[in-house]
């Protein structure tokens, strides 16, 4: 939580300190059904609050929006998408692990190989970009049922206001005269994050998006434009000595404040050795122990073809028990907990479409 906090902190000073600050919402877990169907007034059903917010959590992208290291990537590359973890018994979990493996090794040859791995992982980044492309279409069109193309700044926060629960006449003036409303303090430094984002999908400054602006709003790692924007705000709030590089210091470094137990400071150990691991491993590929903007833009970056290759290297070195470049079931299984957590695996979601 401290980490979170302070990385957040860092970022949002960082956003305020470059830009003005706007108007905007906050983010809450508010569930509605998104389809599209009318009620009984003849009205669309309200959006949910987080179907409309840009995440911060970015399915195959290595990194979160905070800079925090992405836990479920490897899920996420191998598996395929996951929302949800549903508690499945473990033997549920593994005959799931057996299939995917069956779908990977192609020649049916007993072993996954690296050229096997390595078109499955790129299969499964595509799955993402395909499914996040139709949700954007949906919502947007929702946003837009006149069919103009763009959805307008007021629109959007008309919708975020539906989707707190406001009343429409009060949220339709609220857009008007911003005082109609008594927001929270956090609200509104959310929704000032969010119009950050907006402005940065916004490349008319039309303050108006089309619905390929609106796919770079709500995922950023679709569009080259905003996944820069995304890596600035990271380097900002890690880059220590503002020389436009990361030292593997200072993405390991830990946040100003009091560390209070002997708890505390073993998951601030913690902490750090998974940072310095991923660094050495995944960022820091020509070993200067340094990383410029490019680098890191390789590492976040889901279209760099470098990434399957890069997971596929991680995946074997993890599995490989023998070390002959090849993966066996036995392996994969006695590895399983790359994957399948002692009680459960990403199920309902993350497979439901490979069976």
């Amino acid at each position: 939580m401290r980490r979170s906090a302070v990385v957040l902190f860092v970022t949002y000073i960082t956003l305020v300190s470059s830009r003005p600050p706007r108007d905007v919402v906050a983010r809450d877990v508010i569930r509605m059904d998104m389809g599209d169907t009318d009620n009984d007034l003849g009205q669309k059903p309200v959006l949910s609050v987080d179907k409309l917010v840009p995440p911060d959590h970015l399915d195959a992208v290595r990194l979160e929006q905070d800079g925090h290291i992405n836990k479920d990537f490897h899920k996420e590359a191998f598996l395929g998408n996951h929302e949800e973890i549903d508690d499945e018994p473990a033997p549920v979990a593994e005959s799931k692990l057996h299939e995917i493996f069956k779908k990977v090794d192609t020649n049916g040859d007993g072993f996954m190989e690296a050229n096997e791995m390595q078109k499955w992982i790129l299969l499964k980044i595509n799955d993402h970009f395909d499914e996040s492309m139709k949700e954007n279409s949906h919502i947007f069109k929702h946003m837009d049922p006149k069919k103009k193309g763009y959805i307008e700044w007021k629109e959007y926060y008309r919708h975020f206001l539906l989707a707190k629960g406001y009343e429409d006449s009060k949220a339709s003036k609220h857009i008007e005269d911003y005082d109609t409303i008594d927001m929270k303090d956090d609200e509104r430094e959310s929704l000032v994050r969010y119009k950050f984002r907006w402005t940065d999908a916004d490349q008319d400054n039309n303050n108006k998006l089309t619905e390929e602006e609106f796919l770079a709003f709500r995922h950023p790692e679709q569009s080259q434009i905003t996944m820069n924007n995304m890596l600035e705000t990271i380097l900002n709030g890690l880059d220590v000595d503002k020389d436009s590089e990361l030292t593997e210091e200072e993405f390991c470094a830990l946040p100003p404040g009091e560390v209070v137990g002997e708890e505390q400071k073993e998951m601030d150990r913690k902490w750090q050795e998974e940072r310095r691991q991923e660094f050495r491993n995944s960022i820091d590929r020509n070993g200067d122990k340094k990383a410029d903007k490019a680098e890191l833009l390789k590492y976040v970056d889901p279209r760099n073809p470098d990434q399957a290759r890069s997971e596929t290297e991680n995946l074997i070195n993890m599995m490989d028990e023998n070390k002959d470049r090849l993966v066996t079931m036995e392996e994969m299984m006695i590895n399983k907990d790359i994957f399948v957590s002692s009680k459960c695996v990403d199920v309902k979601r993350v497979l439901h479409d490979e069976f």
